[in-house]
């Protein structure tokens, strides 16, 4: 049976001096980047797993998504429409300098890091349809890696570098594949007649989670990284999509659809217990990326702070 997902929210405009329920230092110092409309566009937020801190990183009348945070913390990669058309852009981690890496008429999406940070995998239609590309971090020596007549989208970079896992429509559904960067093997990871999209890898690269309408609705799976082993981490009445593990590997963030039907934002333990509200969507909040060891804290500018109590799920 499934299990209703409900949460008490509290959200105000203040700062937030001491939380009303008990977590560690740890846990409240860990912090997350995310796109919301939250502001009446689309904006990269960070702020820390419990909800304070929350600070608009890009402050842009365009729209921007999807962030991706280099390995050292130092950077932040996403893309946008400011320059009319979706391009890759890069910006310090506190929204400072931000630097477009790709100039092209085509669609340019979905970045995500090598682990040595030295280079930027994504999406692009550049070429008629979307393919897998990459590129060096500074945006130079642009490569296309698949070449597939149907759509390779959303890539992510193994821990070890040496493969890309990412999802093609070349079986007429959505499935999930990976290549091995070195020697150019594409291997199917997923066969189901229903879209599984959003791959994201382990921390020790032994598994991958991922979104799957294999259930009816959108839900969160593990696989390892055959394919095999899968299980199954939500079961809730509502859309369960885009996992990221948390850098140690001992938690999973991912979006969820709200009693107001729109994407929040909520974490689990990496074995789907635990289940517990980071961002309300009172607007829409989604792709959820994790900050990475090594990160320092942003200065936030205290208007944009929020409270918020929480609870469990149901």
């Amino acid at each position: 049976m499934k299990r209703k997902m409900t949460f008490t929210i509290v959200v105000t405009l203040i700062v937030l001096s001491s939380l009303s329920i008990h977590r560690s230092d740890a846990y409240a110092r860990s912090r997350i980047a995310f796109a919301t409309n939250r502001d009446g566009n689309w904006e990269i937020y960070l702020m820390n797993l419990d909800g304070t801190d929350c600070v608009n990183l890009t402050q842009h009348p365009a729209s921007d998504f999807y962030p991706a945070w280099s390995p050292d913390g130092r950077q932040i990669a996403f893309f946008s429409n400011r320059d009319a058309n979706l391009e890759i852009y890069l910006m310090n981690a506190d929204g400072t300098s931000p630097k477009r890496l790709t100039y092209d008429d085509a669609r340019d999406k979905a970045p995500v890091w090598s682990p040595d940070g030295k280079q930027i995998a994504f999406s692009s239609d550049r070429a008629g349809n979307f393919d897998i590309y990459v590129m060096n971090a500074d945006g130079s020596e642009q490569k296309q890696l698949t070449r597939d007549a149907d759509d390779d989208i959303l890539p992510d970079w193994s821990p070890d570098g040496n493969k890309i896992a990412f999802v093609s429509q070349r079986d007429k559904d959505f499935e999930i594949y990976s290549l091995d960067l070195r020697n150019g093997h594409e291997m199917r990871l997923t066969d189901s007649p229903k879209q599984d999209c959003y791959p994201d890898w382990s921390p020790d690269g032994e598994w991958i989670a991922f979104t799957t309408m294999r259930d009816g609705d959108l839900e969160i799976y593990l696989m390892d990284i055959n394919g095999e082993r899968l299980t199954r981490l939500t079961d809730n009445d509502v859309d369960d999509a885009i996992p990221r593990w948390s850098p140690d590997g001992s938690q999973i963030a991912y979006q969820f659809e709200s009693e107001t039907g729109n994407w929040a934002l909520a974490v689990m333990d990496a074995d789907g217990k635990n289940q517990r509200l980071i961002a309300p969507g009172l607007s829409w909040d989604t792709e959820p990326a994790w900050v990475p060891p090594g990160y320092s804290s942003v200065s936030v500018n205290p208007s944009g702070k929020y409270r918020m109590t929480w609870g469990k799920i149901k």
